[in-house]
């Protein structure tokens, strides 16, 4: 056997690294699954608790994320809770954390008027609560 026909030890200490890193990884990507006999994929899909600030969801892909409410939450009551809304994300980054004092809202387009609104002049508008369906057609 010559030396390139044989892994070298910093190759066997990296790819034990990353073993040991996805087994640490596990209790939170692995944290159940559930049957959803839907094409366009396999019937067993992950349950995760690894995305901040939301429950147990049904995990559909990783990066971007995906991820899909569990339809037990559909059974708790008449609105979906904020931390179990489903996620649909389209970009390669997720922004984790917003510049309050530079941050700006731009509403442009097919309007009478075109706004830029910071998050002081968004949280003093008045507020509403509606109830209405979100829904994503992918």
């Amino acid at each position: 056997m010559h030396g390139l026909d044989r892994p070298t030890n910093r190759r066997l200490v990296l790819g034990g690294l990353g073993l040991g890193s996805l087994g640490a990884a596990l209790p939170a990507w692995a944290a159940g699954s559930v049957k959803l006999p839907l094409p366009g994929g396999p019937d067993e899909r992950t349950l995760t608790k690894a995305f901040p600030d939301k429950g147990e969801m049904i995990l559909q892909r990783t990066h971007p994320p995906l991820l899909e409410t569990p339809f037990s939450v559909f059974d708790e009551g008449v609105f979906t809770p904020n931390d179990r809304f489903y996620v649909r994300w389209h970009w390669a980054s997720i922004p984790t954390e917003v510049d309050a004092g530079t941050f700006r809202l731009k509403v442009h387009g097919h309007v009478e008027k075109e706004l830029s609104l910071s998050l002081d002049a968004i949280a003093g508008l008045p507020r509403f609560e509606i109830a209405a369906v979100n829904q994503c057609s992918g």
